[in-house]
């Protein structure tokens, strides 16, 4: 106890230096007259949630006009981590005068959240933008049905599958207020690293599996992960019979659970160590939608994300039985392995390449995911929603 005390204090005492050393332009000021923001009160830990949102909302700026689209944040290191990332305007405070002066912008008609952070909160108290909830990903999880999707003014889901998910059970959750977007962030040119280039040029051909296990989560319903059970018999099957491996586990793996840090770092000794593997250590998720041949993954956005290539996918459902599965979903939709099939990765693998699925399952979660669709989708979403808000205003201000 009191040594996590002492890392909580030390860890608040480098905030408050990092914050005191940022740059003025960094405060929200009077003049900024944004249209629509993204509020994140998140901290480092989390910020991938934002950082893959970040190229949708720079196309949204091109839409409406230089200026238009500011990102707001409430953690200082995130503040410059932002910055250094994206040319849109980045705003930071910790004090509620700071946010009241940055949501009480008239010109402000629209503001977007990644995540279900409690820190959401006291953004959504202002009433006259309109709060729009994105989450950081697509998926099943039962996070993505939570009764706080209320709160906001819209929901922009992925697709048909995500808007049926959510009526189906939240009461009084009327659709309308959902709009399908797909998955913007899928429509980004994707460009291939050197570090993949180097690996392909000298390991050993093979066709190529993308392994992304997400991590253990933070209560029994979001137990998900099944790396400490299934790590290691999924990569050495994989690899001894001739595939390329692709290992990327989630960054948050281990953080609370040691079993799921000791198996990461066996998973991550047996890639390593094998000509076939590769240790995905590269900032984004996207160039390998375009290299591997099939995507072995667990209850996360990925394994949705990937639906978009209309390739094989192979489920991993939690050997944890307080995870929380819907019926009907990605689980029975695709070939899945358990903790007590492992051993058969190989022979599930195979029956996933024969599976015709892969189109249908695309549509049923992200719609037409024709190169552009999706950005197009998300920028007019936005546009509808900051029109039909300034029509809102308009009528009240009168």
């Amino acid at each position: 106890m009191a040594k996590k005390a002492l890392t909580v204090g030390s860890t608040m005492v480098t905030s408050r230096l990092t914050e005191a050393r940022l740059p003025a332009d960094l405060s929200p000021r009077g003049e900024d007259a944004f249209t629509a923001a993204v509020y994140f009160s998140s901290d480092m830990s989390s910020v991938y949630q934002l950082d893959q949102w970040l190229w949708p909302f720079e196309q949204l700026a091109e839409r409406l006009g230089r200026d238009s689209v500011a990102v707001f944040v409430r953690d200082a290191k995130v503040a410059l981590h932002i910055r250094s990332r994206t040319q849109l305007p980045v705003r930071f405070s910790r004090l509620s005068r700071g946010l009241d002066t940055f949501m009480e912008a008239p010109s402000l008609r629209l503001v977007f959240y990644v995540n279900q952070a409690k820190g959401n909160f006291p953004g959504l108290r202002f009433p006259r933008p309109a709060h729009v909830h994105l989450s950081h990903g697509e998926s099943e999880k039962i996070s993505m049905i939570s009764n706080q999707l209320k709160a906001y003014d819209y929901v922009f889901t992925a697709g048909h599958a995500a808007r049926k998910r959510i009526t189906d059970n939240l009461i009084g959750m009327v659709e309308d207020r959902m709009l399908d977007v797909g998955r913007p962030q899928l429509d980004r040119p994707r460009h291939i690293p050197r570090e993949w280039e180097r690996f392909d040029a000298q390991a050993p051909a093979g066709p190529t599996v993308f392994f992304a296990p997400t991590w253990e989560g933070d209560s029994p319903a979001m137990a998900y992960g099944t790396l400490p059970g299934t790590g290691e018999t999924l990569v050495t099957g994989l690899l001894e019979s001739g595939y390329r491996v692709i290992f990327r586990p989630h960054p948050r793996t281990g953080v609370l659970d040691r079993r799921f840090a000791s198996a990461l770092e066996r998973v991550k000794g047996i890639v390593t160590e094998h000509p076939r593997g590769f240790l995905d250590s590269t900032p984004e998720v996207s160039w390998q939608f375009d290299v591997a041949d099939v995507a072995l993954a667990e209850m996360s956005s990925v394994a949705f994300d990937w639906l978009s290539t209309h390739k094989p996918l192979v489920m991993i459902a939690p050997d944890d039985p307080g995870a929380e599965v819907l019926a009907g979903g990605l689980f029975d939709r695709c070939p899945t392995v358990t903790s007590e099939t492992a051993s058969d990765i190989v022979a599930i693998t195979t029956a996933a390449v024969a599976d015709d699925n892969a189109d249908a399952n695309a549509f049923e979660y992200l719609g037409d995911t024709a190169a552009g669709n999706q950005i197009r989708r998300f920028i007019e979403a936005s546009a509808q929603v900051i029109d039909v808000r300034s029509t809102e205003l308009d009528s009240r201000d009168r």
